[in-house]
């Protein structure tokens, strides 16, 4: 029996990060684990309360969207805080659990990589992680929902299973769930996308015909 934090580093408190750890919370606790789930918002003016939280924790489990590569911002800030109070780290296990609404890993994949960097800094045991795309089509609802659900829900399973028993979790298994989307399908995603960019830039008042200043020699 351990003593596991699960980390929620989404804005969103009822998002689909916050689904893929009550997920999580469930499998561990049938398993006999002490599972406490911390929201990092709420928290953010309170670094005590964290530190505290981390310091009672054998295992901690980060779940969050990826925003530009990686976790949020204040979630880098929450590491390097706690790197500075290394007295709270005690070579706990570290688990990561990123999400996208790009279907492909290696998008989001670069969250976990921050995750693993942190670890070796601190002397903790990083221990892999789970990536999983199209993240934004749920918005909190379900897994369900999503068009390769049934993979998801069962490697997602295996990767509780090696949080249980502490072992490391390899890259195989988020990618074995993910959805490969049609060349065509990709292509028309893409175009669809561009298009919903261009129109906010627009409505916000920036003309996006215009040329950019970083290709404008002096």
């Amino acid at each position: 029996m351990k003593n596991i934090l699960l980390f929620h580093v989404s804005p969103r408190q009822k998002g689909t990060s916050y689904v893929l750890l009550q997920m999580c919370m469930e499998y561990l606790s049938e398993k006999g684990h002490i599972c406490e789930l911390m929201h990092l918002y709420p928290n953010l003016n309170n670094p005590e309360k964290i530190r505290e939280t981390v310091n009672r924790a054998d295992t901690l489990v980060f779940s969050g969207p990826c925003y530009i590569n990686t976790y949020p911002a204040d979630t880098i800030a929450l590491l390097e805080d706690l790197s500075v109070h290394r007295e709270v780290l005690h070579g706990q296990n570290i688990y990561g659990i990123i999400q996208g609404g790009m279907p492909y890993p290696h998008t989001h994949e670069s969250g976990l990589s921050m995750l693993e960097m942190f670890c070796k800094k601190c002397d903790l045991a990083y221990k892999g992680g789970f990536v999983m795309g199209l993240g934004a089509m749920l918005n909190g609802q379900p897994i369900k929902k999503l068009p390769n659900s049934k993979k998801i829900n069962r490697q997602l399973q295996i990767f509780f299973e090696h949080i249980d028993k502490e072992e490391d979790s390899p890259r195989q298994v988020y990618q074995v769930a993910q959805f490969k989307v049609p060349s065509l399908v990709y292509r028309i995603m893409s175009s669809t996308m561009n298009r919903k960019i261009d129109n906010d830039l627009t409505n916000h008042g920036i003309d996006v015909k215009q040329r950019s200043p970083y290709f404008i020699s002096e």
